[in-house]
């Protein structure tokens, strides 16, 4: 029987659905480090160095599973890794001390690194160079809902049952991710006799000069990001005396730059001058999040500066993988494994210089760092 071919949108709607509960697993510690920290008689800055953990994982296995996925394919790495994240959110629940959820952090990197990469990659077997960096823009800004939704919702989550219960309803929502994928994505027929050549698809995709350059570059605009919305809730407990449940909405609202930023980063993805646009919006970025750390005032200041730096930062996680992926030939899932990289070594960054900064100056010397 021959395999079932995805229409483009359909497969869309489905990677969107994935994207959305994969970054909700990824980023939904901010709000738990204050009840983390009291959990596990340590500090916001220990606890925060979680974040980096499941950088570490994310960052090691993504360039390994790319070669892996353009041999074999993209859907049973995407079934691995849902399995994995599953696995990593329930055994948080079932934590008993800082270092059971650690390793538990560390299964969810590991998940975590096989996810983006194979589909961003999918998307670009399945839509022509013309349209693509507009259906990058829809995938990504739906992975922006996972933050500017998911942040909120697990803070309240942790209001009204603790901090386990966030862990069990986001591991319950990517097994029914994963039942999606099994039941919708396409299987890709096989290729007799072709051999896992990992050093032939790096090459592939490494001979580009281009490519190093963004990859540095997104690298220290993720450094940016990460590092913001890791310590964002905490920053809003500590300077507006809120609890947890009052960051609800600030959360929602600074998230949903992520939203307006995956759109407008797909309609610059296909422009002719978008390396320009991307300078710009790095530049804006970094700016944006320095003065939400540095600038006290109203809470709601701070909500709309992180908001603006997510949305220029967005703009980064779009551009780069079109442009890698124009480079990348039959190497797709090698060339955006590389950007997970990047986006990782900027998580862990981004979360250890974070919480260093937050050690030695707190909040406003977390500003000066970004």
């Amino acid at each position: 029987m021959a395999p079932r071919q995805a229409s483009p949108t359909g497969l869309l709607i489905l990677l969107s659905v994935v994207a959305l509960s994969t970054t909700l697993a990824g980023v939904m510690l901010g709000p738990l480090l204050v009840a983390l920290a009291q959990e596990f008689h340590t500090s916001v800055a220990v606890v925060g160095q979680l974040a980096a953990a499941t950088a570490i994982t994310w960052g090691i296995v993504a360039p390994l599973a790319g070669p892996v996925s353009d041999t074999y394919g993209r859907r049973r790495l995407l079934l691995t890794g849902l399995l994995l994240m599953v696995g990593g959110a329930l055994g948080a629940v079932l934590a008993w001390d800082y270092g059971s959820l650690l390793a538990a952090r560390l299964l969810t990197g590991v998940g975590l690194a096989l996810m983006p990469p194979n589909g961003i990659a999918m998307i670009a077997d399945v839509f022509p160079s013309e349209g693509r960096g507009k259906a990058m823009g829809w995938l990504l800004s739906a992975a922006g809902v996972g933050t500017a939704l998911g942040v909120p919702l697990v803070a309240w989550l942790l209001e009204a049952g603790g901090w386990r219960l966030p862990f069990f309803v986001i591991g319950a929502a990517l097994l029914g991710a994963w039942l999606l994928v099994w039941v919708w994505c396409p299987r890709r027929p096989g290729r007799p006799g072709q051999s896992l050549a990992f050093l032939a698809h790096f090459r592939e995709v490494g001979a580009q000069g281009t490519v190093w350059s963004m990859l540095a570059a997104n690298a220290l605009q993720q450094m940016v990001l990460f590092g913001l919305f890791s310590y964002l809730a905490a920053h809003l407990m500590h300077t507006s005396q809120m609890t947890a449940g009052d960051t609800v909405l600030p959360l929602a609202l600074a998230g949903g730059g992520h939203i307006a930023g995956g759109i407008l980063g797909g309609r610059i993805a296909d422009h002719r001058h978008r390396l320009a646009w991307l300078g710009l919006a790095c530049l804006g970025s970094g700016v944006l999040a320095a003065l939400a750390f540095t600038v006290y005032g109203s809470p709601w200041a701070t909500v709309a500066l992180a908001g603006g730096s997510a949305g220029l930062a967005r703009i980064s996680s779009v551009v780069t993988p079109t442009v890698m992926l124009e480079q990348a030939g039959g190497s797709r899932t090698t060339a955006t494994g590389l950007f997970a990289v990047s986006n990782q070594m900027g998580a862990f960054g981004g979360a250890s210089l974070g919480g260093l900064m937050l050690a030695l100056g707190r909040f406003p010397l977390m500003g000066s760092s970004v």
